[in-house]
């Protein structure tokens, strides 16, 4: 009976944690990105820390329901909690290095005693009638140790390698974002200069003088569970934005008149009627006739020509 209170308020608070965790999107442009995202700030007040490419004097916050009271921003070095979370993290990590050097040298012993039992040559006497079963028990009993020191080890780097990711977390970001507000809840966006969308191209080309130009969008990985889109326009002069899903969506489809291919057995050279003139400069990648030929250079926007880099 004592743990139905601890399961109920276990409960609560885990309901509570997802009620407050916030949505989560990013717009990539030209010429970086920006993110928006609500976090929960129970009894007025909430945390988020920014990441190491956040642009300086970019950050936006708003009250849903409410008013923005105070925001400061902490840099990282100065930031006592993380400072103390991350010694917390570092002292655990120190732990289970020491672990791992006690569970090596155990290793070393009982490999090397198993290793000493195999080698026995066996000799029968009064205290021991049978050595070949006693040699065999010995040689079981270091390898059943052995056994569970590996299991040991085992767990012992799973436990090391997620507190490495919480320590490369913790240390992640230039700076925290404290935040007041009356509510529950606050509405962040920021910029960041170093993530942003690549043009790419595939040239499909039919090999009888039509074929099609794919615009992608190359993104950088993301985490799990935010939305994406994706803009032509830069950051400062952003255009309508389209929601895309995977690291390489397709953005537009042009159709492609070939006027000309030249070059040996497979052609590596291609003049073509220019599609739509603000396209930006990227890598395009070539198929002819289904068949994945190599990429070059492609000018982008007003383009006639592409060569095959071989």
């Amino acid at each position: 009976m004592r743990l139905l209170p601890l399961a109920v308020l276990l409960l609560s608070s885990l309901l509570c944690r997802q009620a407050f965790a916030g949505t989560k999107s990013v717009t990539y442009f030209t010429d970086g990105a920006r993110v928006e995202q609500e976090v929960g700030a129970p009894g007025g007040y909430a945390e988020l820390p920014l990441p190491e490419s956040f642009a300086p004097g970019s950050l936006r916050v708003k009250a849903p329901g409410g008013s923005v009271l105070r925001v400061e921003l902490v840099p990282a070095e100065q930031d006592r909690r993380r400072s103390g979370e991350l010694a917390r993290l570092k002292e655990r990590r120190g732990e289970l290095l020491d672990r791992m050097a006690a569970l090596d040298r155990r290793e070393e012993i009982f490999s090397a005693a198993a290793k000493s039992q195999s080698g026995k040559a066996p000799r029968r006497t009064k205290a021991n009638p049978d050595p070949v079963a006693a040699l065999q028990q010995g040689t079981d009993f270091a390898l059943s140790q052995m056994e569970g020191v590996l299991r040991s080890k085992r767990k012992c780097r799973l436990v090391l390698d997620a507190v490495e990711r919480e320590i490369a977390a913790a240390g992640k970001g230039v700076a925290s974002a404290r935040i007041w507000v009356t509510g529950s809840k606050a509405r962040v966006s920021y910029l960041m200069r170093d993530e942003r969308w690549t043009p790419s191209y595939d040239l499909r080309l039919s090999g009888e003088g039509s074929g099609e130009l794919l615009l992608h969008a190359k993104l950088p990985p993301r985490e799990k569970g935010v939305q994406c889109f994706v803009s032509r326009g830069s950051a400062a002069q952003s255009m309508t934005a389209e929601t895309v899903r995977g690291d390489f969506p397709v953005l537009a489809r042009y159709p492609l008149a070939v006027t000309a291919a030249t070059g040996d057995r497979l052609p590596a050279r291609f003049t073509f009627a220019a599609v739509e003139s603000g396209l930006p400069p990227g890598e395009a990648s070539l198929y002819w006739s289904g068949e994945y030929l190599g990429r070059g250079p492609f000018r982008g926007g007003g383009a006639t020509e592409f060569i095959l880099d071989r």
